[in-house]
């Protein structure tokens, strides 16, 4: 998954903790190298501005940079995660995940309370993609990724940036405050038996 939400931070020039889901490894590697391939295609600085992270929630700004007690509660214990491909939101490109539950579980927690969004939440990897001079989203062509995963960061991940508006992504920084592994089920190998 990669992210599970955000802190925005309402002083004007301070976004603060998303919480974010990030499997450490190959799955966010391969995310950040499309999220450069997207740049390099593009031009669009939004798909490079974050790391890999699925958001779930953006949190007020006086909320506290610390998960809650056991992050994930609802989340089940055999979620597993796949690619399902590229999709837009909000006028925003996300790749997207069936998390089996794990991001409809994090989104229902009602020991958060939401805040202004930065961009939208979607249960997918966030790659912008927002900029008016992206012209014509038919042209970008996301490679297919066969993937699935069952381990997940969910972090608390503050942004700041000196603007809220419409090109945040141009002068962004961000920092993880807080983090909690959460793990479903293995992935069966492809070459395994039925069982």
């Amino acid at each position: 998954m990669a992210a599970t939400g955000a802190v925005l931070r309402s002083r004007r020039g301070t976004l603060a903790p998303p919480a974010r889901t990030a499997r450490p490894g190959s799955i966010e590697a391969e995310v950040g190298a499309l999220q450069q391939a997207v740049f390099s295609e593009l031009g669009c600085v939004s798909a490079i501005a974050l790391p890999p992270l699925v958001p779930v929630r953006f949190l007020p700004a006086e909320a506290p940079a610390r998960l809650p007690q056991v992050p994930g509660r609802r989340v089940s214990a055999g979620f597993t995660v796949r690619v399902v491909g590229p999709a837009w939101s909000g006028g925003h490109l996300f790749l997207g995940l069936d998390t089996g539950g794990a991001w409809t579980a994090l989104r229902g927690d009602d020991r958060w309370t939401d805040g202004p969004p930065l961009f939208p939440c979607f249960e997918g990897f966030y790659f912008g993609c927002s900029e008016p001079e992206t012209g014509s989203r038919g042209a970008l062509a996301m490679p297919a990724m066969d993937r699935r995963f069952s381990s997940v960061d969910l972090a608390l991940v503050s942004i700041t940036a000196p603007d809220t508006g419409a090109d945040w992504w141009r002068e962004v920084s961000w920092q993880i405050d807080d983090r909690h592994p959460l793990r479903g089920k293995l992935p069966p190998a492809e070459d395994a038996p039925a069982g």
